[in-house]
């Protein structure tokens, strides 16, 4: 034999070889892969029979964090998405606030400390007329005009004080902490 014919001999085993391994690992692979899914479906159909648990419990609702663009309805729109949300403070929320949206519920992120006034400007010194008031950290942040004549106050009390309002705005202590939406009498905030 010839040296090149000794060459091209030891080449096909060697490819050979190669190739056999390429499909062992190859075959390997796909029964790992075969083993994986068969235990994700095991495990799923275990949880599913666990008392207690539902799909419902499963899915979890992205969570977005966005600049409210605008309030609709029980519509939110958070960073170009329209999002359906239920909450309490909806109606009170303004463009311009950061929100956190999980599911249903949003959460004020921005500014920390804000509070809500409706009713007539000239109780607040802003003109005559109703307006709608926003402060942020005590210092009015935003001013529309419009809403109706009723007053009232959206605001979260927290350790003995009002959080977000003005200390020119004093209410009264109300039995436990959290938000409160306070109606308000007359014409005159004192």
């Amino acid at each position: 034999m010839r040296r090149r014919e000794v060459l091209a001999f030891l080449l096909s085993l060697f490819t050979g070889a190669a190739l056999a391994d390429s499909r062992e690992g190859k075959e390997s692979k796909r029964e790992k892969e075969e083993e994986k899914k068969k235990r994700k479906r095991e495990d799923e159909a275990e949880e599913k029979t666990k008392p207690g648990a539902s799909s419902e419990d499963k899915k979890e609702s992205p969570v977005f964090y966005g600049q409210v663009e605008a309030v609709q309805g029980t519509t939110l729109w958070v960073a170009g998405r329209a999002l359906r949300v239920e909450s309490p403070l909806l109606p009170y929320l303004v463009p311009g606030m950061v929100v956190q949206v999980k599911g249903p519920s949003v959460t004020v992120v921005n500014p920390g400390n804000w509070a809500y006034y409706q009713g007539p400007g000239e109780a607040l010194g802003l003109g005559r007329g109703p307006v709608r008031a926003w402060w942020k950290e005590g210092v009015l942040w935003r001013v529309w005009p419009g809403g109706s004549q009723e007053t009232l106050v959206v605001a979260r009390f927290e350790h003995g004080v009002w959080l977000g309002l003005p200390k020119s705005l004093p209410l009264g202590k109300p039995p436990i902490e959290g938000w409160w939406l306070v109606r308000l009498t007359g014409s005159k905030v004192k």
